[in-house]
């Protein structure tokens, strides 16, 4: 064999081997491995620290709502309290108009027809006779109220336009209505 064919083996056998090398996958280095390792690691604590500020804004939201909904429940067991009040006077003052109403229904009316004695053989004189008094009745008292009433207002919006309460202007239809039963 001569010495020139070997070179050109040599030089095939080193081609090939180029060759061969170029279609292999390239290795990454170990820097490499390590740096998307630390890449992947980032992410996940940028992502976890996201997680763990969305979820303080959610429990302070919660808990803001929470105090809005106590504050909220408080006011409204104050009105519930202070209408409970109201109420109360309203009854008493009911109950006293009620007693005051019995007690003047109650009083004997006094007769109108003036009784006179006479003897025999006088001369009847006639007594003055006192003027009728007039009937004070809830509807003369009340005509706003009773203008209202007819011509279909509600309670509350008679209670509004009159500056009373809602009880006051019940009580003043009740007593009137017994006041018509009565007559």
């Amino acid at each position: 064999m001569p010495l020139g064919n070997a070179w050109v083996y040599i030089v095939l056998l080193g081609a090939a081997a180029i060759g061969y090398a170029l279609f292999l996958p390239k290795r990454k280095p170990a820097a490499d491995q390590a740096s998307g390792a630390a890449d992947v690691e980032a992410a996940l604590e940028h992502y976890m620290s996201e997680i763990e500020r969305e979820n303080n804004e959610l429990i302070e939201l919660v808990a803001q709502m929470k105090q809005e909904t106590a504050s909220k429940m408080m006011s409204l067991q104050e009105q519930v309290a202070e209408l409970r009040g109201r109420l109360l006077d309203v009854e008493k003052t009911a109950s006293l108009q009620e007693a005051r109403m019995e007690k003047l229904e109650s009083v004997p009316s006094v007769p109108s027809v003036p009784v006179t004695l006479e003897e025999p053989g006088e001369v009847p004189v006639e007594e003055p006779k006192a003027p009728a008094v007039p009937r004070n009745t809830v509807r003369d008292r009340y005509p706003e109220l009773f203008n209202f009433y007819e011509h279909g207002k509600s309670i509350d919006a008679i209670a509004k336009a009159l500056d009373m309460q809602r009880g006051e202007v019940q009580l003043i239809l009740q007593l009137a209505s017994k006041e018509e039963k009565a007559e």
